[in-house]
């Protein structure tokens, strides 16, 4: 979360905010909350990828469903602004984000090599730096995000009509 807020004081300045706009955050926050369950849904209770050992019933409901994911989420739609704004070109942003998705995945998982919240199970390939290599490869969905950047813009005259 300290990322997501360290970014959006950056992105404010520029012209872009996630926390200005209440209730798009608040609707965007549920949204995200849905994607959550639905990926805990598929990877963890079904395919059985990732477990939470330290992690009781509160815990995961807090740390996973309400805060992680979403703030993930906010983080890296913060993140991909930044990219979007340093690189104006559409050839150039094609290149480059995904590139920054794979990094961005990286920045996000690393910690959790000491911090040990999460462990990968039955992953097929091999792992890069203690991280499944498919995992680092599925960072590349969280792009998904910057389609949720029109309505923080701040001279955003159709998301203002609409919430008058």
């Amino acid at each position: 979360m300290g990322g997501f807020l360290l970014l959006e004081g950056i992105n404010y300045q520029k012209g872009f905010s996630v926390l200005k706009n209440k209730k798009w955050f608040l609707l965007t926050w549920l949204i995200f909350m849905a994607l959550t369950i639905f990926v805990e849904i598929i990877g963890n209770l079904w395919l059985n990828l990732w477990d939470y050992p330290t992690f009781n019933t509160l815990d995961y409901l807090i740390h996973v469903i309400v805060i992680g994911y979403a703030f993930t989420g906010f983080f890296g739609l913060e993140f991909f602004v930044i990219v979007q704004r340093t690189f104006i070109s559409k050839k150039a942003q094609l290149i480059v984000l995904p590139i920054a998705a794979f990094f961005f995945g990286y920045l996000n998982e690393y910690p959790n090599i000491f911090a040990y919240e999460w462990k990968y199970i039955n992953w097929p390939f091999s792992e890069f730096l203690g991280i499944p290599i498919l995992v680092s490869f599925l960072w590349l969905l969280l792009l998904i995000v910057i389609l949720f950047k029109k309505p923080f813009e701040l001279k955003n005259e159709f998301f203002d009509r609409i919430l008058a």
